[in-house]
């Protein structure tokens, strides 16, 4: 009953209000320490030093209408170092240059120091490489065509590829005066899979190479372009003729016909591609001969869409004579051949079909006229002329042996 009492009484009431007063000061005052404990620690981390990488494109001032500097890395790497806050800021906006001065230098080669700029005066900066070698050089700009190519070996066997094209024919190139003349072609290099039996579509990148090969460093506009290399199976067959064409510069006073008895070769390849063929170039490379000689040339067809050629080889016989010799003896070598062709020594090229008659070409490397087949028919000419003056002289004697028996009568 005294312990009822007492808990009903305004004492127990008094007590148990103090004591959760005490408790709610006590949480709330732990809860505003740990909350200044929390920011201190944050404030503390972003005042703490960091340091962190970015990647760089260089940019140089100098004059872009006059010079083209080559040699400018892609990008650089820059080290940042400073305040956390600031450094991650630069590191997410990359709002800051890295920079080299060329006004007032000449064409020539330089080495120039590299400059940060647009950072924050806490943060402290450092550029790998610190310098670099670059070369100025007067701007010289030029217009190109594009030139598609692939590993043909790497279609599968019995099928060919068609034309190759690509979405830009002519694309600009700037550069150093000097390599924009060295510039021999602008290549666009497709990658084919092994055995290739499909079309193949893609964006290439573009390449300025030199007579060897070597790209050279210019700039292309645009420098991408997408590809089309057509791959069909090739199964058409078409016979064609065959056409020796002289080759290199034989030996000065010198005189050559060459001849083969194969008259005609069989292409296979796509339809297209037989459709705008009708005779096979055949080489004979002339350089050094001096004497007669036989010769086995393999056959190859450089044409797009054409898989082979059959037969894959073929005999040449390569006849060698002197300037100014007997020229009967030329005809009748010519006479006796199935096909064949006739060169003199110093020339760079001679195009004869199989089978025509023989052509000369003089020292100076200059092709002469091919002889008319009609010669044949010249020499008709002459046998009627010739007839004709026969029965003219006759028909003279006749008048005269007339006159001679009417005087005597």
């Amino acid at each position: 009953m005294k312990i009822a009492q007492i808990f009903n009484s305004k004492i127990a009431y008094s007590l148990i209000a103090l004591l959760l007063t005490v408790f709610l000061f006590v949480y709330v005052n732990s809860e505003h320490l740990s909350g200044n404990d929390d920011q201190s620690q944050v404030s503390t981390s972003l005042m703490k030093n960091t340091r962190a990488s970015v990647k760089k494109v260089p940019k140089l001032n100098y004059d872009t209408d006059k010079y083209y500097v080559s040699g400018i890395p892609q990008n650089v790497k820059v080290s940042l170092n400073g305040p956390s806050a600031l450094v991650k800021a630069a590191e997410n906006t990359e709002n800051f240059q890295v920079t080299a001065d060329l006004n007032g230098l000449k064409p020539g080669t330089h080495t120039v120091k590299l400059k940060t700029s647009g950072l924050s005066s806490e943060i402290s900066a450092r550029t790998e490489p610190e310098k670099i070698k670059i070369k100025i050089s007067k701007k010289g700009q030029a217009s190109f065509p594009v030139q598609v190519r692939y590993d043909s070996n790497k279609i599968a066997k019995g099928y060919a590829a068609g034309v190759a094209n690509a979405s830009r024919q002519t694309v600009k190139v700037t550069g150093a005066q000097s390599d924009i003349k060295k510039v021999e072609s602008i290549v666009a290099d497709v990658g084919l899979g092994d055995d290739s039996k499909k079309s193949v579509s893609k964006n290439v990148l573009l390449r300025a190479i030199d007579s060897d090969g070597k790209q050279l460093d210019v700039t292309i506009s645009p420098s991408t372009t997408r590809v089309n290399v057509p791959i069909y199976l090739a199964s058409s067959h078409k016979k064609v003729s065959v056409n020796l064409v002289s080759r290199g510069s034989g030996v000065d006073g010198k005189k050559y016909s060459f001849s083969t008895d194969t008259k005609t070769v069989t292409l296979t390849g796509t339809k297209e591609a037989l459709k705008k063929i009708d005779k096979l170039d055949v080489p004979v490379d002339l350089s050094g001969i001096n004497s007669d000689e036989d010769r086995t040339i393999s056959l190859v067809s450089n044409r797009s869409g054409v898989t082979s050629v059959s037969p894959e080889s073929l005999q040449v016989h390569i006849s060698v004579k002197n300037n100014g010799g007997d020229s009967g003896s030329n005809k009748n070598n010519s006479a006796s051949s199935s096909a064949s062709a006739t060169t003199s020594g110093g020339n760079t090229s001679a195009e004869q079909p199989a089978g025509d008659s023989s052509t000369d070409q003089n020292e100076s490397g200059n092709t002469a006229s091919q002889q008319p087949e009609s010669s044949d028919e010249s020499s008709s000419s002459n046998e009627d002329s010739s007839e004709e003056s026969d029965s003219a002289s006759s028909s003279t004697q006749s008048s005269s042996e007339s006159q001679k028996t009417n005087n005597a009568a």
